[in-house]
C-alpha cells in the first residue's frame, strides 16, 4: 500500500505521521503466530494489528495458501 498518513492519539497528545499499511495474507491457525512476530518486531510498543476473516475463499485460492503455509 502506499504512504499513508496517520493521525492517532497517543501518550496525551494528537500525532500525525507517514506510515505504511501492510496487509498480510495467513491462515486462522497462523494468526497466534504471526500477531507475536509483528508485536515482537514493531518499532511501535502498541501496533495496529487488525484480523479480517473472509467469508469466500475459491477453493484454488485455499488449497494453494494451505500447501504454501504448511
Amino acid at each position: 500500500m502506499p504512504r499513508m498518513t496517520s493521525v492517532y492519539f497517543w501518550e496525551g497528545e494528537v500525532r500525525n505521521e507517514t506510515e505504511h499499511l501492510l496487509i498480510i495474507k495467513t491462515l486462522p491457525e497462523k494468526y497466534d503466530k504471526l500477531e507475536a512476530f509483528i508485536k515482537a518486531n514493531h518499532s511501535y510498543s502498541v501496533p495496529e494489528i487488525v484480523a479480517i476473516r473472509s467469508e469466500k475463499v475459491s477453493d484454488e485460492y485455499l488449497n494453494w495458501m494451505k500447501e504454501y503455509l504448511n
